[in-house]
């Protein structure tokens, strides 16, 4: 049922993974305040926030390259789904206590990576 639908899926989830992303690189301040509720961040944290941002762009990019690509696609949809399941994790079983906008983007990743992980099972 899946394989059908995976490309559009592919593509939604990377491009709303792009987004967050930019996001996270050209606006880190931002998304620090909304995602974290840090209102003053200190220099070095606003660095690793735009790797982080360059980071999650990169899997992105690779996301929309196996909707394409389909030899490449296992692999980039394993590490995908370990990226986005660690966030939910980090989030909801991590020592902050989570944000409303962190809850939405966990629950969001979590769930295209219970697609991610359905469709590399075959359902």
């Amino acid at each position: 049922m899946l394989a059908s639908s995976i490309v559009c899926i592919l593509v939604a989830s990377g491009v709303i993974t792009a987004g967050a992303g930019l996001a996270a690189f050209l606006f880190p301040h931002l998304f620090l305040r909304l995602g974290f509720g840090v209102e003053n961040p200190i220099s070095p944290l606003v660095f690793f926030v735009r790797h982080w941002g360059v980071l999650i762009s990169a899997v992105a990019v690779l996301i929309l390259y196996s909707a394409y690509v389909p030899t490449v696609r296992a692999p980039v949809l394993v590490a995908a789904a370990i990226e986005k399941f660690a966030i939910g994790l980090l989030t909801f079983f991590g020592p902050m206590k989570p944000t409303s906008a962190m809850t939405a983007i966990a629950i969001g990743d979590g769930a295209f990576a219970i697609l991610y992980v359905a469709y590399l099972a075959g359902l």
